[in-house]
């Protein structure tokens, strides 16, 4: 037996990742369709951001739970907004929503994407993106947990 501590932990922590896995045959419903995600940073201080970043990773395997996260917008079905939307990022948002195909959904991601949460409105924000459109997918929380996140998506998507 390899003793699990010093220079070689981090190795056993690789080769252990599959322990760490949600199981599949006890937690993921089974999936209709795959939803591809394109995620959009908008500002503030990126936990949410950070969050989405983690369901990538081995320990969720996001397309066991029928999602996949693509590069161009126009592959998407859903719009991942994270941060508050600041002033700068009204146009790229424009731009990436109308590149969708339609069909399309949008998704606030955390307090601040749906109303500007700490950082509200100021010279630089306008707030979330109640400050610009109705917001009917929500997925609350100053960040929420990836396994958040991913419970919220599935909620969305119905499964």
């Amino acid at each position: 037996m390899f003793q699990k501590t010093g220079p070689l932990s981090v190795l056993h922590a690789f080769i252990d990742a599959s322990r760490w896995r949600v199981s599949p045959e006890n937690d993921a419903p089974a999936r209709t369709g795959m939803i591809s995600l394109y995620v959009l940073e908008t500002g503030g201080c990126e936990g949410c951001a950070m969050e989405v970043e983690s369901l990538c990773g081995s320990a969720f395997a996001l397309e066991r739970y029928g999602f996949r996260r693509v590069a161009d917008p126009a592959d998407a079905d859903w719009l991942l907004v994270t941060g508050a939307m600041s002033r700068a990022c009204v146009q790229m948002l424009d731009r990436v929503w109308k590149a969708m195909p339609p069909g399309k959904s949008l998704v606030a991601v955390g307090a601040c994407a749906i109303d500007g949460g700490l950082f509200g409105a100021g010279y630089a924000t306008l707030g979330g993106l109640k400050a610009l459109t109705q917001v009917r997918k929500t997925i609350p929380g100053c960040p929420p947990s990836a396994q958040d996140i991913l419970s919220g998506m599935q909620r969305l998507a119905g499964r």
